[in-house]
């Protein structure tokens, strides 16, 4: 046939695509519902599901080399056995509906084990499907238990899903009392436990807190291996020390108030190794009682380089929370401003004296007026127009308003800003800066805390970081932490590439 017949019959206005992709998605879906000329049983624990070599080959990469690859034992036989652990065999029947229908229930509960399927067997879509729940329920997972099962798997199964382990992992470092408070606490691997216990930015009460939780930890690790009791009474004991002693050192000691470690020997953990807590308990005390020899030594130690590294500590005598109510009526570049006194050291010993902080948050954006700059040396020179400026951001400015400031000091600024995902307040963004503060270097300023348009647009597209039951409320807690001559600020990294 002449191509200009076919040219003027594709032009022809007569022409009509149809499209009944339903119709033969809907047929499709019927092999699998009426388990209608399948020609291969899939064999999954105790069950066994009809299923479609076509079906499966087109799903799957994997499906397509164990069927139709001749080296493979699979690719002769009717009946395949697929070993699955006993979480994935329960999710396998939606796992093998979604290959006919293309939809799938998830929850908190089944999205692992339908990742880890989805993951085993390469099928990508699926893949992408749980990632995104999973992206969108961190908080609740944290609150239900499952926070601790998604951080391990990820981590298992790095770098493939990056993304989820680094929302875990942030949700964790900054929510640590939500996710101790979870059933799975307790599960969490000791190798993930021990580097989370050496991040300098978890935000926390106190240490005396964090205290509390690991010792909940290895209470229930402790009862965990004298029931399986696989060993002698010293074998077991052995154990118990092991996990106690990798754990329990990476407690910042001389973080907590003499008082709260006075306190510490009176915690059920202690009557474990009470020698050991003694001397770890002692190193609080060498610091604040001023002995700059021991603490020294104590700095060069492998164990020891963090002891004397504040966390994020969110008690009072740190910080100070600012919160907008009603955002929609704050105005274009208004400011808030508040006042903070915070500590001047973190020793006991030193002598105990305040530092004045100013606080200037602009959470919409900021506008430098037209002004004229004078050269004061030579007033026959004309003065020059600076033109008005808008600067498009969410900032923090901080003064240090101490007028006895002496030299270089060196602080720790953090800022926490509430969030809410699922219906959850939590700690959703943090920044930390070091800063060096002296009497002609008195300002820091922290921009883009937050999108500029997120909160310029909230009206239109709710932010997740406006709160309280209207959803109109924003709140910052600012951090104020002196860094002393024994400060770390290299920790390992949150990760096990």
């Amino acid at each position: 046939m002449d191509d200009s017949v076919l040219d003027t019959s594709s032009q022809d206005s007569s022409v009509v695509e149809m499209n009944n992709s339903l119709s033969v998605l809907h047929k499709i879906a019927n092999l699998y519902a009426e388990q209608l000329m399948s020609d291969i049983c899939l064999v999954v624990g105790n069950n066994r599901y009809p299923a479609h070599r076509v079906i499966l080959c087109a799903s799957s990469e994997v499906f397509q080399v164990m069927l139709m690859n001749a080296e493979w034992n699979e690719s002769r036989e009717s009946v395949i056995e697929l070993k699955e652990d006993p979480c994935c065999s329960m999710v396998f029947p939606q796992f093998l509906k979604y290959l006919y229908v293309g939809q799938i229930r998830i929850s908190l509960q089944t999205v692992m084990p339908m990742l880890a399927l989805a993951d085993k067997y390469n099928i990508k879509d699926l893949v992408q499907l749980c990632v995104d729940y999973m992206l969108k329920h961190i908080a609740k997972a944290a609150t239900q238990g499952y926070l601790v099962s998604w951080l391990q798997y990820t981590i298992s199964f790095s770098p493939y899903h990056q993304e989820v382990t680094d929302a875990c992992q942030r949700f964790m470092k900054w929510n640590l009392e939500i996710v101790a408070d979870s059933k799975d606490f307790v599960d969490l691997d000791v190798n993930i436990l021990i580097v989370l216990l050496q991040q300098n930015d978890l935000v926390l009460r106190s240490e005396f807190e964090l205290f509390t939780y690991l010792e909940k930890w290895i209470m229930f690790r402790k009862q965990q291996i004298e029931t399986e009791a696989n060993g002698s009474p010293e074998e077991l004991n052995h154990q118990i020390q092991q996990l106690l002693e990798s754990t329990v050192i990476h407690i910042r000691f001389a973080m907590m108030t003499p008082h709260e470690l006075a306190n510490l020997l009176l915690r059920p953990i202690v009557s474990l190794n009470k020698a050991f807590f003694v001397d770890l308990i002692a190193i609080g005390m060498s610091y604040h009682s001023g002995q700059e020899e021991r603490v020294a030594e104590i700095r060069q130690s492998e164990c020891g380089q963090l002891q004397f590294t504040p966390r994020l500590y969110t008690t009072d005598v740190w910080g100070l929370s600012m919160s907008i109510m009603k955002f929609e009526k704050i105005e274009d570049f208004q400011n808030i401003a508040a006042l903070f006194f915070s500590k001047s050291n973190l020793s006991e010993y030193q002598e105990d004296q305040t530092v004045t902080w100013e606080l200037d948050f602009f959470p919409r954006g900021i506008r430098f007026n037209r002004a004229k700059l004078i050269n004061v040396y030579n007033i026959s020179v004309q003065g020059v127009d600076i033109p008005e400026a808008i600067l498009k951001t969410v900032r923090l400015r901080v003064t240090c308003k101490d007028e006895h400031l002496e030299g270089e000091q060196r602080f720790k600024i953090g800022v926490l800003i509430t969030g809410v995902q699922n219906q959850i307040t939590h700690i959703r963004t943090v920044h930390e800066r070091i800063h060096y503060f002296s009497w002609t270097n008195r300002v820091l300023n922290i921009d883009n805390l937050l999108p500029y348009e997120e909160l310029e647009l909230c009206s239109i597209k709710l932010s997740p970081h406006l709160t309280g039951d209207d959803r109109d409320t924003l709140t910052i807690q600012v951090i104020i932490a002196p860094m002393g001559p024994y400060v770390c600020h290299e920790t390992p990294a949150f990760d096990f590439k």
